[in-house]
């Protein structure tokens, strides 16, 4: 498993519920009107990933893969967070967000031991996702039409 030693964003290059945020996720979830992020506050954060938050007066089991990030961040507004459930997202400090899935979910799964490698087409089905440069990907399109 891959650990993050710094005080840096952890990328395990996967862009799956509760890994990485992938901009466009960002993206549309600052854009989005209808599915505003619900105040709450951070109750806790395990060092194996589990993050309860208090949100809408009940209290939610989240897992995330960097969570000593996201208490550190979070403990310099006390606590307080924003939980975006449709984007799967924990918002902190206005800026910082966070990547989330339900703790007990099926879609839960551990970091890679190194980030995933391969054809868009492969990051897509084993890593949920992928960003890379607009000229890579149309070199990438046309090596497939060749």
């Amino acid at each position: 498993m891959i650990v993050n030693q710094g005080g840096a964003a952890f990328h395990c290059g996967l862009y799956l519920p509760g890994h990485d945020v992938h901009w466009i996720q960002a993206k549309l979830a600052a854009r989005s009107e209808t599915d505003l992020a619900v105040p709450g506050h951070l109750l806790e954060a395990r060092p194996d990933g589990l993050i309860l938050v208090e949100v809408d007066g009940g209290i939610r089991r989240l897992w995330n893969h960097d969570p000593e990030r996201l208490k550190r961040i979070a403990s310099r507004d006390n606590g307080e967070i924003s939980h975006q459930p449709r984007f799967h997202l924990l918002l902190v400090r206005g800026s910082y967000v966070f990547c989330v899935v339900d703790a007990d979910s099926s879609e839960r799964q551990p970091c890679p031991e190194r980030p995933p490698t391969g054809d868009p087409i492969q990051l897509l089905k084993e890593a949920g996702g992928f960003s890379i440069p607009g000229p890579e990907a149309l070199r990438w399109i046309e090596s497939q039409t060749d």
